[in-house]
């Protein structure tokens, strides 16, 4: 069994051995005009995850904590996945393995056509430059957004051990378990180990918009690395293309925070804004580069995609996740006092109880780490927060209302009965319903007709 692959020896086929981002990003990493900027790195496959889990009895050791837990108690399921992630973190891989994962994290340093000279003069080589700084991604088989860990600005053999099995740990977090038991399915797990890109302006791409169903692109951006955007930490620039990739819309993102990489350790480090806070991000020409390529990958795959960029010397794809659009409900058919206004992330509309653990979640962000009380959510409303952001895709798929409003911490308190809007980006006082219309009929009289039965409360087809 191989436990090390190049991407230039995967494809999309391959989701078994690199797991569904990496076979993505293989895929496009080889197509033979390389329009679409993917850096080279290997994968550590799903068979290596799964030999040191036996090798080590630790799948005895999960199943055992697994096999009683019932998935709709929070606090257990919180337990065990701190449990299984300690004694992965705390097992040792193989020598085998980790001697291959060493070879190949010495080899990315290396140029490609280097790699072909004797095995003195590549020791050589190898022994002239530090160690390379590198991204470490998790690729499950089952892509869920934002179920798995990442790293970034990684740098020497220990860290970089350290970062995989954190990874590998991180495939029984919270949301994943609950997952599992849930769909009684387990998943599994690939590595993803590329060169860090410097990059100073990256965010996230969504083919085609989920709001609405119009041919436009929704592109996102903030400056430094793009993880606060995917993790929903910060609320990034937002531009609307239409079917022509003409700019139709621009909002600028009053963006707190950047992460960025330290030239002095290459650690990645974060950054409060002040003068860059209300300042645009993307050029006229970097939209026009990032939504031309956008649209290759799209007819690429014949269907619509969420793209993960960034900007540097060069654009460059750090991830591809195809996506089905939600159905899309009435606009502008409630009727109510307005609390909060803000920026509509799911097309869904709900009403319930504010809080922090269940009915409308209120909180300054929103995470992967709610994903485990998903059937107890009706609704999620942030301060921070966007549209291609992971939570806010799990809100899509779930049938969620999602709303991102500036200090809607300061104006939702706990106990609270409101309805979210999470077509339009509001939140109203209390359990709100549909106007009422008036309808002409034949005989010339006006009749009033409720049209607020069912709130709007469609079920998502995904």
């Amino acid at each position: 069994m191989e436990n090390i692959f190049w991407l230039k020896e995967l494809d999309k086929n391959k989701i078994n051995i690199a797991g569904t981002k990496g076979a993505y990003l293989a895929d496009l990493y080889n197509k033979s005009n390389r329009d679409f900027s993917v850096a080279n790195g290997f994968v550590i496959s799903v068979g290596a995850f799964k030999e040191f889990m036996q090798s080590n009895s630790l799948d005895a050791d999960v199943k055992k904590i697994l096999k009683n837990l019932k998935p709709g108690n929070f606090e257990d399921v919180a337990d065990a996945s701190e449990r299984i992630k300690k004694i992965i973190n705390k097992e040792k891989i193989s020598s085998v393995l980790e001697s291959e994962i060493l070879e190949a994290y010495e080899n990315l340093n290396v140029n490609e056509e280097l790699l072909k000279v004797s095995n003195n003069v590549l020791n050589l080589i190898k022994k002239g430059r530090s160690n390379a700084a590198v991204a470490v991604r998790s690729s499950s088989v089952f892509d869920i957004p934002g179920s798995c860990d990442n790293f970034l600005g990684i740098s020497g053999s220990k860290n970089l051990i350290n970062a995989i099995k954190e990874c590998w740990s991180s495939l029984y977090s919270v949301g994943n378990i609950f997952n599992m038991k849930k769909n009684n399915a387990d998943n599994s797990i690939a590595i993803i180990v590329q060169k860090m890109s410097d990059v100073n302006k990256s965010g996230v791409v969504l083919s085609s918009n989920p709001m609405n169903r119009e041919n436009e692109m929704v592109i996102e951006a903030g400056f430094g690395l793009g993880q606060l955007i995917t993790k929903g930490e910060v609320t990034p620039d937002l531009y609307l293309l239409d079917g022509n990739l003409k700019v139709k819309e621009e909002v600028v993102g009053k963006k707190k925070l950047k992460l960025i990489k330290d030239v002095n350790n290459n650690e990645i480090v974060r950054k409060k804004l002040i003068e860059e806070q209300n300042k645009k991000v993307l050029q006229g020409w970097e939209l026009e580069d990032l939504a031309t390529l956008t649209k290759k990958i799209e007819r690429h795959y014949g269907k619509p995609v969420i793209v993960e960029f960034g900007f540097g010397k060069k654009l460059e794809i750090f991830h591809v996740r195809l996506f089905d659009l939600p159905e899309i409900l009435d606009k502008d058919n409630l009727n109510g006092e307005v609390l909060v206004q803000g920026r509509g992330g799911s097309p869904k509309i709900n009403f319930g109880v504010v809080s922090i653990d269940s009915g409308i979640f209120v909180d300054d962000y929103a995470d992967y780490k709610l994903a485990g009380m998903l059937d107890k959510i009706k609704g999620v409303v942030v301060n921070e927060g966007a549209l291609g952001s992971c939570f806010g895709v799990l809100c899509r798929q779930h049938g969620i209302p999602f709303v991102v409003a500036e200090n809607s911490t300061a104006l939702l308190s706990r106990g609270l009965i409101v309805t979210v809007d999470g077509v339009n980006g509001r939140v109203y006082k209390g359990e709100v319903k549909a106007r009422e219309e008036k309808i002409e009929i034949a005989d010339g009289t006006d009749d009033i007709v409720d049209v607020g039965d069912t709130y709007g409360f469609g079920v998502l087809d995904l």
